[in-house]
């Protein structure tokens, strides 16, 4: 008859492998370098990307008219008839 095999009421735990870890100093004007690089690299796309979106133009070369701010009262508000909000509604249902 074979043994039977006793269990361990407490799990058997392994230690890992301790890991070894580089660290590099960087002084404060070094970092101060590489912080106004990034900032200036993407202030540099955002530039890029700005140019054909905010330009207002078509790709025709003529400009689109732009949309100027007017004020709007409560009633001019209340003339678009807004959706009365009980407060039981989340915000899908409101935005459907």
């Amino acid at each position: 008859m074979a043994p039977k095999r006793a269990t361990r009421s407490t799990p058997v735990t392994t230690t890992p492998a301790p890991t070894t870890t580089t660290t590099t100093t960087v002084t404060n004007a070094q970092l101060q370098a590489m912080i106004d690089q990034g900032v200036s690299a993407a202030l540099a796309a955002r530039d890029a990307t700005r140019n054909g979106v905010d330009s207002h133009t078509s790709g025709t070369g003529v400009r689109g008219s732009e949309r100027v701010a007017r004020e709007c009262t409560y009633q001019d508000f209340m003339k678009c008839k807004p959706l009365y909000f009980k407060g039981t509604e989340g915000v899908v249902e409101l935005t459907q």
